[in-house]
């Protein structure tokens, strides 16, 4: 909501970011909001049904929100707790809470989208690598939600983010072509596989191989 902080001597309220999206109808973006204590984020649920925001720190302002302001949570569950144990620290949301939200399930980017941000951050990267690393993903991906709770599954998965990383790292790791080390599957290893546990490390180590042959590594292309 804001603080209050020194201005030119004299004490004053800054607004934060929620203050400051009521007043001027902007986007109030609370991320990883299922972290939360379901108890704190309970005293939001007035303000969710449009009432203002009293700010006693501010001499009891009372803040009216814009008609444009809007409230987004964003978390790793649907606000039911996390069944997979994937993601520690996420707590079951009060019911009440999440009655006044619409939710909304976000899949992971379309292949086409993941190979032009490659494409554009990592131009060194022949296309045909990078359309390789998208495919590995999307299985990578398949295999952990498809099948979670098989003894087969595996553990982690491969998000944009890992993504982006595991490109980094390739490019970064070209050096030990000359010791007739893959790059690509070095990078891999560094950016998904020291995170899962041994079976999926290995499982991982096996995809690697097969989308990247060795002699279609980009090292030994280039």
């Amino acid at each position: 909501m804001g603080h209050l902080s020194v201005k030119k001597g004299n004490m004053g309220f800054e607004d934060g970011p929620l203050t400051l999206a009521m007043k001027r109808g902007g986007i109030f973006l609370f991320n990883e909001a299922d972290l939360c204590s379901p108890a704190t984020l309970a005293g939001l649920n007035t303000i969710l049904d449009g009432s203002p925001l009293c700010i006693a720190e501010n001499g009891g302002e009372l803040v009216t929100p814009d008609p444009m302001f809007r409230f987004i949570i964003t978390a790793n569950s649907n606000g039911g707790t996390d069944e997979t144990g994937l993601y520690q620290g996420v707590m079951r949301l009060n019911l009440a809470f999440m009655d006044r939200f619409m939710l909304v399930r976000m899949d992971y980017p379309a292949p086409e989208v993941e190979r032009a941000i490659l494409n554009r951050m990592f131009p060194a990267i022949p296309a045909e690598i990078i359309e390789n690393m998208v495919e590995f993903a999307n299985d990578v991906r398949k295999q952990f939600m498809g099948n979670s709770f098989a003894h087969d599954a595996l553990d982690v998965t491969l998000s944009t983010r890992t993504l982006i990383r595991w490109a980094e790292l390739t490019i970064a790791f070209q050096p030990l072509a000359k010791q007739g080390i893959s790059p690509v599957r070095y990078a891999m290893d560094r950016a998904l596989g020291f995170r899962a546990s041994a079976s999926s490390r290995a499982a991982l180590v096996e995809m690697v191989r097969r989308y990247f042959p060795q002699n279609a590594d980009m090292a030994e292309n280039s």
